[in-house]
């Protein structure tokens, strides 16, 4: 079950055109898998989320959150736009918007939610 996750957030995180060769990409990959994984509410978990991804890598929050800060920057200028609208339907205001760190994160994990719901 746990690779099978893994392939369908890298995949959606390569259709976003965010480069496994960043740090950010590896930040964004684990803090998906963690919030799909986990029962609690995604707003509960935004506060540990930046500490448990800092405390696996031996890096600040900061660190973190400024990588997956730039990774989705970088990759949204680039990525696939159907997929954007499908993902994100009516989350961002207009299409050239960049979603936060936390819109991303939560859209996709709740993306992942509904439409893998056997693989969780």
């Amino acid at each position: 079950m746990t690779n099978k996750l893994e392939s369908i957030i890298v995949k959606l995180l390569l259709n976003f055109r965010i480069s496994p060769n960043t740090k950010g990409y590896h930040y964004l990959r684990d803090c998906i898998f963690i919030c799909v994984t986990t029962k609690e509410p995604i707003n509960a978990l935004t506060k540990m989320l930046y500490a448990t991804i800092a405390a696996n890598y031996h890096t600040t929050e900061c660190s973190v959150e400024r990588a997956v800060r730039h990774a989705i920057k970088s990759g949204w200028y680039r990525h696939n736009a159907e997929l954007a609208d499908t993902i994100f339907l009516n989350v961002l205001q207009c299409s050239s918007d960049i979603p936060t760190n936390s819109v991303f994160i939560s859209t996709l994990s709740e993306w992942i939610r509904v439409n893998y719901a056997d693989l969780i």
